[in-house]
């Protein structure tokens, strides 16, 4: 039970961190609004649950059910206590596809959040697109015991700020993403992530893909990982998030258009 709640634990951790291959899509319109939409394979960390976990647990934390559903995120943080007024807003009009299927191997989840504003957009690439996904994934995966007290862990050890060590300022303009090193500091000393560090020195890849459609023709990018396409209104940068363990300041960048 102890190792399928830490497994699990794990899973609610690379959600948001990372989940082997995140596929992050940004439209912005010319008023300030757009779509942020965060689409997430987490099937070959399903496959590493299930050498861990027997049916029965497997049956236990719902994980043994087939799902293909598209949920919205207001009803799923209805019965949240510790959900904010700015959480809420921005989960209005936000929805997640779900697909599991343990014989299959599948476990995926598509996210869509519509934003009004450059301010919502700040908010939702500082971390509030993941904020509540701990209490989504709990009412999904409702069980006796280890989804719960996984996502109660996550929260009070603050294992949701994986992905969230970035400054984001959003203008009508430009896109900037600073690396806060405080943030950034703090949470390499957390113990909780010796695990991840491991597996960052295992070779393992964790490929995260930026998409930038923007309304006008970019001006000026300061990372040379980012690629615009030939009209210079989408902007795209791939890496892999493991590489955050060594070199961080790789995930910043500006965007000026």
């Amino acid at each position: 039970m102890k190792l399928f709640r830490y497994s699990l634990l794990a899973l609610l951790l690379w959600c948001v961190a990372g989940c082997y291959e995140v596929n992050e899509e940004i439209t912005v319109n010319e008023n300030g609004s757009g779509v942020y939409l965060t689409k997430m394979d987490m099937s070959t960390l399903l496959q590493m649950i299930q050498s861990m976990a027997g049916e029965e647990e497997m049956a236990r934390n719902g994980l043994d059910r087939v799902i293909d559903t598209t949920m919205q995120l207001k009803s799923m943080l209805d019965s949240s206590k510790s959900a904010t007024p700015e959480q809420r807003q921005l989960f209005q009009d936000g929805s997640m596809k779900l697909q599991l299927n343990a014989k299959e191997s599948i476990l995926k989840a598509d996210i869509n959040f519509p934003f009004k504003s450059p301010g919502d957009l700040q908010t939702l690439m500082s971390g509030a697109s993941t904020a509540g996904l701990a209490q989504v994934f709990k009412n999904v995966f409702s069980g006796p015991d280890s989804t719960e007290s996984a996502s109660s862990a996550m929260e009070e050890q603050g294992l949701d700020q994986v992905n969230n060590v970035f400054d984001i300022t959003v203008t009508k303009g430009s896109i900037v993403r600073k690396l806060n090193r405080q943030k950034y500091d703090a949470l390499m000393q957390k113990p909780e992530l010796a695990q991840a560090k491991q597996m960052a020195g295992s070779g393992l890849e964790v490929m995260y893909t930026t998409t930038i459609k923007l309304p006008r023709p970019v001006r000026k990018v300061d990372n040379p990982l980012i690629k615009l396409s030939d009209d210079r209104k989408t902007a795209t940068i791939k890496y892999d998030l493991m590489k955050l363990f060594d070199t961080p300041e790789k995930f910043s960048y500006a965007i000026y258009y």
